[in-house]
């Protein structure tokens, strides 16, 4: 079975999602901050009338900064049975690869307890290592 798996950089990691699971792209998103919000929620925006909640993907998978605060792109995730729509930060948004079963790997056991288990597993490119992120651990846990 082939999935097709869209890749983003962020903190300059090659990381991705299955593309099933992606609603859109935006760019140039403008947000408004939630004082007292934890640190990985960075706020709120509004899509065509639906309100977005804006995570700090860098920050959940403790990759760092973003150092590009001006320019925000964002992925937002299609959410068939939760009426709350979730979207995070990324750098830049990729390609999509189609790769099959066979070609995804346990993530390494060097990665952090925190960070493991957000990662879903990781395929080996031609030049470098693409992370595939499990959105579902990450976002339905973390709007707590």
């Amino acid at each position: 079975m082939m999935e097709n798996i869209l890749t983003f950089t962020l903190c300059e990691s090659l990381l991705g999602i299955d593309v099933t699971l992606v609603k859109e792209i935006n760019r140039g998103v403008e947000f408004t901050p939630i004082p007292g919000s934890r640190d990985h929620i960075i706020g709120f925006f509004n899509m065509r009338g639906q309100v977005v909640t804006l995570f700090d993907l860098a920050r959940l998978l403790g990759l760092g900064e973003r150092k590009d605060q001006e320019k925000l792109t964002c992925i937002i995730l299609k959410s068939p049975k939760d009426p709350d729509q979730v979207g995070f930060l990324i750098d830049s948004p990729g390609d999509v690869f189609r790769f099959s079963q066979d070609e995804y790997e346990s993530p390494p056991a060097n990665v952090g307890s925190v960070e493991s288990e957000y990662i879903d597993s990781v395929v080996k490119m031609k030049d470098e290592l693409l992370i595939v992120l499990n959105p579902g651990r990450i976002f339905h846990e973390k709007r707590d």
